[in-house]
């Protein structure tokens, strides 16, 4: 898995080649090194400070992005998909009760689904995850606004389809603050 992170462009730290050298292990004798430098290495424990708080909130979310960021690929791919096939005929129904011709109805639907997919894909992508975090955020403000000017009776749908767009927003807001590597 982390190898085929590695070819989208991002750097997991478990990747074929660490756990080889792993594998592999640490093999020689320190006594002639530490007779002719005279330092005699610390434990570990006793190397280290204690965590201050920034550091234990980076080892936290570190371990948290990648699922993040995972979540986000699958939440707007998975809701391209699902539009443009399953949910196909309910979705153009919503727009054909409020004024949209056949045609328009069938366009609007198939380019919000492709543009979700798109979204998706840009996120998975580590060159372009900045991009599909901006954009997935300015859609999602274009749902919300859309769907109160056109379909206001969605904010009050019984599974809140609308409004769990606002925790999503919030997530992609997460990652774009924790997108830095370096």
């Amino acid at each position: 898995a982390g190898d085929a992170l590695a070819w989208l462009g991002w750097r997991p730290p478990i990747r074929s080649t660490p756990l080889a050298e792993l594998r592999r292990g640490v093999r020689g004798d320190p006594k002639p090194w530490m007779s002719a430098t005279g330092i005699v290495p610390r434990p570990l424990a006793a190397a280290l400070p204690p965590a201050t708080i920034q550091e234990r909130w980076f080892a936290r979310l570190y371990l948290l992005k990648g699922l993040a960021l995972a979540v986000l690929v699958l939440f707007w791919c998975a809701s391209g998909v699902i539009a443009l096939t399953v949910a196909f005929e309910p979705a153009r129904a919503i727009l054909l009760t409020h004024g949209f011709t056949v045609a328009q109805a069938n366009a609007f639907t198939i380019a919000t689904s492709l543009m979700d997919i798109s979204v998706g894909l840009a996120i998975a992508w580590r060159r372009s995850c900045r991009i599909g975090l901006i954009a997935g955020i300015l859609i999602s403000l274009g749902y919300m606004a859309g769907c109160a000017l056109i379909t206001p009776e969605l904010w009050v749908e019984p599974l809140g389809a609308l409004v769990k767009t606002g925790p999503a927003i919030v997530l992609m807001l997460l990652c774009l603050a924790m997108l830095d590597n370096r």
